[in-house]
């Protein structure tokens, strides 16, 4: 039996990719902290911070299906180091923007529908790109590791954004991140070529190929719906977290420290997940580990101290960490090298839509208050968790070698 624990990271190539990613994870977690914070010192509403957060992820959604099916027609190398260049850039022109005080909410709204249209590129020909690094024997290991970077980049950026954009403004807070989408650019020239799976079919076809591949595959398929949905119920709360804090009268700081506690957990939970050898019982630790996060984030709704709310934030994306890494490896060791990229832009959708999460909660915190806003995902999917654990037994008995 093949062991499935050997560290990506003695292989050169993964720790290359490794060094661009984490500065470009950092990047992308500081720009969208930036973005929220401007969005609400611009409008003070709660709506609009689910509209830009909506203005990101339909974009994205639409990208994703056919970026997967373009990391195998094209050389995923050159669309990681092309979204990333274009990603510096959008986070520039609102720092300028900013700068000058010439911004206003649609500028922010246009960079947030380019930034949405260049990670539903980026997402697909990272998720297709970094397997092929590492041989499978070391696939779990560089799973983890890259769940680990922006969970990291969660702990990291929020509380060192939220300073710095504190101390020198929102302007150099674009900058800085700015950096780290060029470090993910330079990164890409030092690194090896994935290949190409697919050059006689349409597009449409290849984009077929990858859907059949997920129906036919009842795991792979309930996994994939687990994953949408945990992100669309239970993250809408960062798209209103500005809001949140509000109540507690903080501001960039303290939505720093929120965001980073719930990064402390989320990377606590795909460590243990990468070090876990579940077996014969993956199948309930993904689903116990969803769950966890669902029914953990309901306390932090209704929480009234800030501290209480940091504390309950890092247990509940403990578990969401575990969950996301988990369910994640057991699909990426079940898909073929030759669809990888169709498949995985597929699954890909699932981040999207947790940023769309976004829009209902900003929608419901706008009309009925922050906790309803916030309470009503976790409800809806812990109904689906129930469901999923009594009826498909063939999640449930899931093995974690395949």
């Amino acid at each position: 039996m093949e062991d499935y624990h050997r560290s990506a990271l003695s292989f050169s190539s993964f720790r290359i990719y490794f060094v661009g990613s984490i500065l470009a994870m950092n990047a992308l977690r500081l720009g969208a902290l930036a973005q929220g914070l401007l969005m609400w010192e611009l409008t003070g509403s709660t709506l609009s911070l689910g509209s830009l957060a909506a203005a990101v992820a339909i974009p994205m959604m639409v990208v994703n299906v056919f970026g997967g099916v373009f990391a195998d027609r094209y050389e995923a190398r050159f669309l990681l180091g092309s979204s990333s260049l274009i990603g510096a850039l959008l986070l520039v022109i609102l720092g300028v923007l900013y700068m000058t005080n010439t911004v206003e909410p649609w500028h922010v709204f246009t960079v947030a529908i380019f930034s949405g249209l260049v990670a539903g590129a980026d997402q697909p020909s990272r998720q297709s790109f970094f397997p092929s690094l590492v041989p499978k024997s070391a696939v779990k290991s560089a799973v983890t590791i890259n769940g680990s970077l922006l969970a990291s980049a969660s702990v990291i950026a929020p509380t060192f954004g939220g300073i710095l954009i504190a101390v020198t403004g929102l302007h150099i807070g674009f900058f800085v991140a700015a950096l780290g989408w060029v470090a993910m650019l330079i990164s890409t020239l030092f690194l090896p070529d994935r290949g190409i799976f697919s050059n006689t079919r349409s597009v449409i076809s290849d984009l077929w190929i990858g859907f059949g591949f997920i129906k036919a595959n009842r795991v792979i398929l309930v996994l994939t719906l687990l994953a949408f949905s945990n992100m669309l119920m239970g993250f809408g709360w960062i798209a209103i977290l500005p809001a949140y804090v509000d109540r507690f009268d903080g501001g960039a700081q303290e939505v720093g420290y929120m965001f980073s506690s719930a990064g402390v957990g989320a990377l606590t939970g795909i460590i243990v997940s990468g070090s876990l050898s579940a077996g014969r019982f993956q199948g309930l630790v993904i689903l116990a580990a969803a769950a966890a996060f669902s029914l953990i984030m309901l306390f932090v709704s209704y929480s009234e101290f800030l501290f209480l709310s940091m504390v309950l934030a890092a247990f509940a994306h403990f578990g969401n960490g575990l969950f996301n890494i988990s369910s994640l490896v057991a699909v990426q060791i079940r898909v073929p090298e030759n669809i990888r990229g169709r498949v995985m832009g597929v699954y890909a959708i699932s981040q999207s839509i947790g940023v769309l999460g976004g829009l209902w909660a900003g929608f419901f915190a706008d009309t009925f208050g922050i906790r309803v806003g916030m309470m009503v995902g976790p409800l809806i999917l812990l109904v689906m968790i129930l469901v999923i654990t009594l009826t498909q037994s063939s999640v449930r008995n899931l093995h974690e070698n395949p």
